[in-house]
This record gives C-alpha cells, sequence and structure tokens, in this order.
C-alpha cells in the first residue's frame, strides 16, 4: 500500500512538472536564430555589448521635417522611421541610422495625407478635409554629425540633403493637390563604419500565399502575447535580440545605453492589469522592399485616430492615475531557404 501512495505521489508531481514544462515550452516556440537560442535574460546586456562595434568616428544620419497642411509618414530604405498624424511639428531631428544597414545611397519616402480632422481638434474648425490642399507643402532636411561620439555641437551638423515636396510647373501649388493620398521619394549618400545584413538577404513576402502569411504572423503576435502574459525574460530577451542589437549597432550603444534598453524592454513585461486587445481592423503591411511584414492599424482614414498607422499588437494598462496603452511594432522577417514556420523579428 506505501509504494502504491509513492506511485501516485510520483504520477502527479510529475503531471505537475510537465504542465508547468509544457507552458514554459509554450512560450519559448518562438522562432529565432540559432545564434541567439542561448540568450537569456542575465547574459542579454553582456552579450550585446560584445557585438556591438566602436569606430573612431561614429556618425550619425537624422532627418528634420517640416510640414503645412499635411499629416505624414516618413520611411527610410522602405523602413518606418517617423509618422505624425497631428498638427504637432518635431522639435528635435529624429535619427534614422537603424535604417540604414551599409554605406551608399539611402531612399527617402515621404507619404503624405490630407488633415482630416487634425484641425478642428487643434483649433476648433468644423470642417474635415479630405484631399490635400494647393498650400500643401512638405520639407525636409536629412542632417549628418560625422562623430557624433565625440560632439553634440550643433555647429558641426553637416546638411546632406534637402528636399521640398513637388509643386505644378510654373506656379507654387502643390503637385498633389486634390488628392487623398501622395507620395514620393528622393536619395542621399551615407558613409557609415559598419555594413549589416538586416533583412537585406531575406525572402519577398509579397510573392508568399497572403492567408497563409498572415495566419503566421498572428500565430507569432498570439505567441508573443503569451510570452507577456507570463512575464517570460528570456524567451522576450531571445527573439527581441537580433531586433534591437541592429539598433544598438547602428546607434553606437554604449553598455550603460544597452543596460538602458534591456531594463525598459524587461520592465514592458510587468506593466500593471494589461489588457490585450484583439488583432482586429489591421492590415498587413510590407516594409524593406517586401521583405519585412507587420500587422497595424490603417494610415488611411476613415480609421480610429488613436489608432491610427499603430501595431495590431496592443495593449492597455494601468499606472497610479491613468490608463495607458503600449504598442511595441512587431516587425517580422523570413530569412532565404527557410520554411514559413521559422517567421521570425528582423534580425
Amino acid at each position: 500500500m506505501k509504494n502504491k501512495h509513492l506511485t501516485l505521489l510520483m504520477i502527479v508531481l510529475w503531471s505537475v512538472f510537465s504542465c508547468a514544462q509544457q507552458k514554459k515550452d509554450d512560450n519559448t516556440m518562438l522562432p529565432v536564430s540559432d545564434k541567439f537560442k542561448d540568450i537569456t535574460a542575465a547574459n542579454y546586456v553582456d552579450r550585446m555589448f560584445k557585438a556591438v562595434k566602436h569606430y573612431d568616428k561614429e556618425p550619425r544620419y537624422f532627418i528634420r521635417p517640416v510640414q503645412n497642411n499635411c499629416v505624414f509618414e516618413i520611411l527610410v530604405n522602405d523602413i518606418r522611421v517617423h509618422e505624425e498624424y497631428s498638427m504637432e511639428v518635431l522639435g528635435s531631428p529624429k535619427s534614422i541610422n537603424h535604417a540604414i544597414l551599409q554605406s551608399g545611397p539611402q531612399t527617402v519616402t515621404v507619404r503624405m495625407y490630407p488633415l482630416g480632422d487634425a484641425m478642428k481638434r487643434a483649433y476648433g474648425t468644423e470642417k474635415t478635409i479630405t484631399t490635400l490642399l494647393p498650400t500643401t507643402e512638405m520639407n525636409i532636411s536629412v542632417v549628418n554629425y560625422e562623430a557624433f561620439n565625440i560632439s553634440q555641437d550643433l555647429d558641426d551638423e553637416i546638411v546632406v540633403k534637402e528636399y521640398h515636396s513637388p509643386t505644378k510647373e510654373g506656379s507654387d501649388e502643390f503637385l498633389g493637390a486634390g488628392l487623398p493620398y501622395y507620395e514620393y521619394t528622393f536619395n542621399f549618400n551615407a558613409e557609415v563604419p559598419y555594413k549589416l545584413q538586416g533583412w537585406r538577404e531575406s525572402q519577398d513576402l509579397t510573392k508568399l500565399d497572403k492567408d497563409s502569411l498572415e495566419a503566421q504572423v498572428l500565430s507569432y503576435y498570439k505567441k508573443l502575447k503569451k510570452v507577456y502574459l507570463t512575464k517570460d525574460e528570456d524567451a522576450l530577451a531571445r527573439t527581441s535580440f537580433g531586433d534591437f542589437l541592429i539598433i544598438a549597432q547602428t546607434d553606437y550603444f554604449s553598455k550603460r545605453d544597452i543596460q538602458e534598453l534591456w531594463d525598459e524592454i524587461r520592465g514592458n513585461l510587468y506593466k500593471k492589469n494589461m489588457d490585450f486587445q484583439p488583432f482586429e481592423n489591421y492590415v498587413m503591411d510590407f516594409y524593406g522592399k517586401g521583405k519585412i511584414v507587420a500587422l497595424r492599424h490603417p494610415s488611411i482614414e476613415p480609421v480610429d485616430r488613436r489608432l491610427r498607422g499603430r501595431s495590431a499588437f496592443w495593449f492597455k494598462y494601468k499606472t497610479k492615475t491613468s490608463i495607458r496603452v503600449f504598442f511595441p511594432s512587431i516587425d517580422l522577417y523570413l530569412p532565404k531557404g527557410e520554411p514559413l514556420e521559422n517567421l521570425r523579428r528582423i534580425e
């Protein structure tokens, strides 16, 4: 009888252990490169610090957009770097190094949208503007600090390129006046000391079956949701490492920068009363010339302005004084030669 009770106890304990292990495995099923499979919360900072190279000169590139009578999105090399759907004007230039993987020509894409209700919200006017206006314009400066690690003095700023939105021949009227959307591109040259593979040699996702791709992206998002809900620090460290390593390298992070980055990433797991919202009313967006995919809420109106252009992966959480929202951008890619099941965060 004693042996029978002992056997029963062992079976119960094994069942509990198996369930716990299965729960852990379910959270860590997110695909990741072999080179990052041993990343943990404990070694995240040291591993990234060892991977980031430093140089005598560490140039940084920024954009400084100035808009009039429009809202907009800006992409560099088909990577989103900034968007503004209100009347706000960017106060400080926006870093774009994370979209520059190597020296040479870089492409800036500007997507311009009508003001919609932005004037109404800002100034109390009742008119909704549904097309771009004759007075619409978008001026962009690309600036460079050749040695940002040595000096951040504004006197050291070099204007690499200035570009003004096109006008109709022989007039100051915006070329896209009357349209609900307008897009233009221009190029500039960048010189950086690093050369990264990133997403450049991955598969063109636009050529895959759309339904299968969407299902796989949703599967990834749902598994990542479990990582957040179970506070799985190791899984988050492993799956985010390659993505944030690009940022750390292109912005030449110090160990202190990396520690602050990891503290922020890890801290997002512990936001109070996470309330994940349904994956709905999204569009499947492609970036990086079709090599990156993400689920986002639409940019073109009509759309809930609070969600406009934001990630479909999001949740509400509580602070001491209010309810807030968190929209981490989860961009995925697929290395050449790998099956769709290996779709993962960019590296």
